[in-house]
C-alpha cells in the first residue's frame, strides 16, 4: 500500500475542509483553536484580497458559490478581533429573510379594515417590516457577541465598569428599534396609488405618515410627520415601502446611538459581513438596499463599513454610489485575466496549487506530489481546469480522488483527476434542469429556466461538432481529436449566460479581440461535461498561431445565441399580455419598458422553451417546491444514504436551522422521514419522493445524443 491508514484519513479531512460550506467554522481538533489565519490562502500575491478587505471601505466580494467568500469573511474578522479600535458583526441575509414570518391572524384582521391592501400585497409589507427589524437586531446580536469576546477584559479595565453597563446600552438600542410599530395598510395604498398614477415626480417628494396601533394591534396612520424622499421618476409601491420603513425605524437617531455607544469605549469602526446577498429574491434585495445598506452606508459617516458578499451579474446597487465603493471579483479571469490566456492559466493554476498543498501540509504533513504518480505539474493544471480554481469545487473532487484511489493506497494521475471531475459534473452539477422543473415559481419562470437547458445543449452539440472539423488550415495542423470545449460570443451577448456559469455549466475564461476586430467573450464548457461527451478540453499548444485559437471564428456562437432568442424569446405585458417582437424592445426601452398597448402595464423579456414546453407542463402543480426543499431531495437522491440537517446544508450552502425546518414541513408531505440514531435527527428520502421527482426523470441528463 502506497500510504498509512492515517494518510489516507489526513487526505479526506484535506479535502472536506475545502467543502466546508460558509460559516463552517477551521479549528483545530485536539484545542479547538481556530486554523483560519495558518489555512487561508489568498488568491492574489501578498494577501491582495484579505488587505482589500481590511480597508476601511464599503466592499462587495464577488464570485459565483464556492469562491471562498465566507472563508475571506473569517480571516478578515479574525483580524479585526486583534484591532483595538473596531469591532465586526456578520449576517447571513438569507437565512434572515427565509426566518422572516407574517402573523396570519394580523394579515386577516388588517384586511377585513376598509380600503386595505389585498392579503398579499399586505404579507409583503409585513414581511418587509420584519426583515428590516430582523437585521438591525442581528447586527446588535452579533455586536455583543464580539464585544463580549474580544473587547470585555479591557473595557473593564479602561472604564472600571462591568460588561453589563455595555450590553445594558445596547439592549436599550435594541428596544428603542422594536418600539416602532407596523405601518398602516391603508395609508401606504393610498400614497402608493397617489404617486403611481404620477409620469414624474419632483426631486424632493415628501410622504407623510406617523406610526401607532390601537389595543387589537393593526396598525394606523395620523398624517403628521414627514418623510423625504428623493425620485425624477415614477414612484414604485416598493420604494415608498422602504421610504415609510425608514421614517418608521429613525435609522439616523439608531446610528447616532450606536456611535456614542462604541466611541465611549474606544471602538471607531464598526464592519458589517453580510453573507448571501444574491440569494435574496429582486424585490427583497431592492428592499434592503433601499431601506438599510444604502442609509446605513451613506449616512453612518465612518461609523459602519459593509463587506458584502454577492455573486456576478446578481447586485442591485440602489442609491449606493459605486465610485465611493470597493469591489474584489474571485473568478479566474476577473482575478488574473488583464494581459493573455496563458498568463491567466498561470497565475490560476498556482492559486490552485498554493490552496491545495496548504491544506495538505497541515493535515498530512505532505504535499500534492506525494500524492501524485507522475508529472505533479500536469496533475495541478487539470485540477485547475476542473475547478477553475473554486475551492469547494476543488474539495469535491479531492473527495472523489479519495474515494477512488487514495483509499485504495493508489497514486493519483491524470486519468483519475478526469474520472473525479466526470463523477462530480454528473452528481452535482448536470441534474440542476431536471429538478428545477418542479421549482414552485410561475409556469412562464420555470419555462425561461429550463429554455437555457436547450441552449446549452445547442452549445454541446456544436462542441461536439466541431471535433470533426478539418477545413480551416489551422485546424489540420493539429493532431489527433482537437479541442473544442472553448467558444466565444460578442460581448453584449453574455448576459444571456449568466444563469449556466452561475451553475458552473461554463465559466468566463478570457475576453479578447475576434479576427474581426470586435470584442468578445471567450467561455470554457465545464470540463466535467466535456469529459462525459468527449470533448477535447483546452487549446493547442507549439505553434505561435495557436495563441488565437479560442477566437477562430468557428468557435464564435454568437449565431447561435441570437437564434435561440429570435425562437424562445418573446416580450409580454403584465397586465393586459400584449405580445411584441424582439425587434420592439429598444423601443420599449426608451419609455422604461411601459406596455404601448395598455399605456400603463410593463412588458417583460421572457424566455420559452418550445422543445421542453410539453414536459413543464406535464408536472403536476402539487409536485411543486421551493427551491430550499428541492436542494433537500436533490442532496439526499445524490447521496443515497441519511443525512444530518448539517450534511445537506453543507451541500445547499445553507443555514442547518433552515433545513431542519424545512424537514418537517417535507415529512408532513410524504417526502423525506425524519429518523432517530444515536441521539441524532437524520432525513431519509420516501419511496414517494422517489418515485414523484427522480423515477424516469430524463430531464438531469443533457439531451446531446451519444458521444
Amino acid at each position: 500500500m502506497a500510504f498509512t491508514q492515517r494518510q489516507r484519513k489526513q487526505f479526506a479531512d484535506a479535502a472536506q475542509s475545502l467543502k466546508l460550506y460558509r460559516r463552517a467554522e477551521l479549528t483545530a481538533e485536539e484545542s479547538d483553536k481556530p486554523l483560519i489565519e495558518e489555512l487561508y490562502v489568498d488568491p492574489l500575491p501578498s494577501d491582495g484580497i484579505f488587505n482589500a478587505m481590511m480597508r476601511p471601505n464599503t466592499t462587495f466580494l464577488i464570485g459565483r458559490k464556492g469562491t471562498g467568500k465566507s472563508t475571506i469573511f473569517q480571516r478578515s474578522q479574525h483580524e479585526i478581533r486583534k484591532q483595538s479600535h473596531s469591532v465586526s458583526a456578520y449576517l447571513d441575509i438569507k437565512t434572515i429573510y427565509e426566518s422572516s414570518e407574517v402573523d396570519p391572524a394580523l394579515l386577516q384582521k388588517a384586511e377585513a379594515s376598509q380600503g386595505a391592501l389585498p392579503a398579499e400585497g399586505i404579507r409583503r409589507i409585513f414581511l418587509y417590516e420584519e426583515f428590516v427589524k430582523t437585521v438591525l437586531v442581528e447586527i446588535r446580536t452579533e455586536l455583543k457577541k464580539q464585544i463580549e469576546k474580544s473587547f470585555l477584559s479591557r473595557l473593564k479595565e479602561r472604564l472600571l465598569s462591568s460588561s453589563d453597563e455595555v450590553f445594558e446600552a445596547l439592549d436599550d438600542l435594541i428596544e428603542s428599534s422594536r418600539a416602532s410599530l407596523f405601518n398602516d395598510v391603508t395609508g401606504i395604498k393610498i400614497v402608493g396609488k397617489k404617486e403611481g398614477n404620477k409620469s414624474e415626480a419632483s426631486s424632493n417628494a415628501k410622504a407623510s405618515a406617523t406610526i401607532s396601533a390601537d389595543a387589537t394591534g393593526i396598525p394606523k396612520v395620523a398624517a403628521d410627520g414627514s418623510v423625504a424622499a428623493a425620485s425624477s421618476l415614477s414612484v414604485q409601491n416598493e420604494n415608498e415601502f422602504s421610504q415609510i420603513l425608514l421614517r418608521s425605524f429613525n435609522i439616523k437617531t439608531i446610528i447616532n446611538e450606536l456611535g456614542e455607544i462604541l466611541q465611549g469605549f474606544g471602538i471607531k469602526r464598526l464592519y458589517v459581513f453580510i453573507d448571501d446577498f444574491s440569494e435574496l429574491p429582486e424585490d427583497a434585495m431592492s428592499i434592503f438596499v433601499d431601506s438599510i445598506l444604502a442609509p446605513l452606508n451613506n449616512w453612518s459617516q465612518e461609523l459602519i463599513k459593509f463587506k458584502i458578499a454577492a455573486y456576478p451579474g446578481r447586485i442591485y446597487y440602489g442609491q449606493i454610489d459605486k465610485t465611493k465603493i470597493d469591489e474584489a471579483f474571485l473568478d479566474p479571469f476577473k482575478l488574473y485575466g488583464s494581459n493573455d490566456v496563458s498568463n491567466m492559466e498561470e497565475k490560476a493554476i498556482d492559486f490552485t496549487s498554493r490552496l491545495i498543498d496548504t491544506r495538505l501540509n497541515h493535515f498530512c504533513n505532505a504535499g500534492l506530489s506525494d500524492f501524485v504518480e507522475a508529472n505533479p505539474d500536469e496533475v495541478a493544471k487539470l485540477l485547475f481546469f476542473a475547478t477553475m480554481g473554486n475551492p469547494r469545487n476543488l474539495g469535491h473532487i479531492l473527495s472523489n480522488l479519495y474515494e477512488s484511489h487514495i483509499v485504495y493506497g493508489k497514486f493519483i494521475g491524470a486519468r483519475a483527476v478526469r474520472d473525479a471531475a466526470r463523477k462530480y459534473y454528473e452528481e452535482k452539477i448536470e441534474p440542476f434542469f431536471g429538478i428545477q422543473k418542479f421549482r414552485h415559481e410561475r409556469f412562464d419562470e420555470r419555462l425561461s429556466i429550463y429554455s437555457l437547458k436547450e441552449l446549452l445543449e445547442l452549445l454541446v452539440s456544436r462542441a461536439r461538432e466541431l471535433r470533426r472539423y478539418r477545413e480551416s488550415s489551422l485546424m489540420q495542423k493539429i493532431s489527433g481529436r482537437p479541442p473544442t470545449s472553448h467558444f466565444h460570443v460578442v460581448s453584449e451577448l453574455e448576459s444571456v449566460l449568466s444563469t449556466l456559469e452561475l451553475n458552473f455549466f461554463l465559466t468566463k475564461y478570457f475576453e479578447m479581440k475576434d479576427r474581426d476586430g470586435r470584442k468578445v467573450s471567450v467561455f470554457a464548457l465545464n470540463f466535467g461535461l466535456c469529459e462525459k461527451h468527449s470533448i477535447e478540453f483546452g487549446r493547442p499548444v507549439g505553434l505561435r498561431e495557436f495563441r488565437l485559437y479560442f477566437v477562430e471564428r468557428i468557435f464564435d456562437s454568437s449565431h447561435i445565441i441570437r437564434s435561440y432568442l429570435h425562437a424562445n424569446q418573446e416580450i409580454k405585458c403584465a397586465d393586459c399580455e400584449a405580445i411584441f417582437g424582439l425587434d420592439k424592445l429598444e423601443s420599449l426601452k426608451l419609455y422604461r419598458m411601459r406596455c404601448p398597448e395598455c399605456g400603463t402595464g410593463i412588458c417583460k423579456v421572457t424566455n420559452l422553451s418550445k422543445k421542453y414546453e410539453a414536459i413543464l407542463r406535464d408536472v403536476n402543480p402539487e409536485l411543486l417546491l421551493p427551491t430550499t426543499e428541492l436542494g433537500i431531495l436533490e442532496t439526499l437522491y445524490g447521496e443515497r444514504r441519511d443525512l444530518m440537517a448539517a450534511e445537506i446544508a453543507e451541500d445547499l450552502d445553507c443555514s442547518y436551522q433552515l433545513v431542519g425546518k424545512r424537514g418537517k414541513i417535507m415529512e408532513q408531505k410524504g417526502l423525506v422521514d425524519r429518523l432517530m440514531e444515536q441521539k441524532r435527527r437524520k432525513f431519509r428520502l420516501t419511496e414517494l419522493a422517489m418515485k414523484e421527482y427522480f423515477d424516469g426523470n430524463e430531464s438531469r441528463r443533457l439531451d446531446v445524443g451519444e458521444s
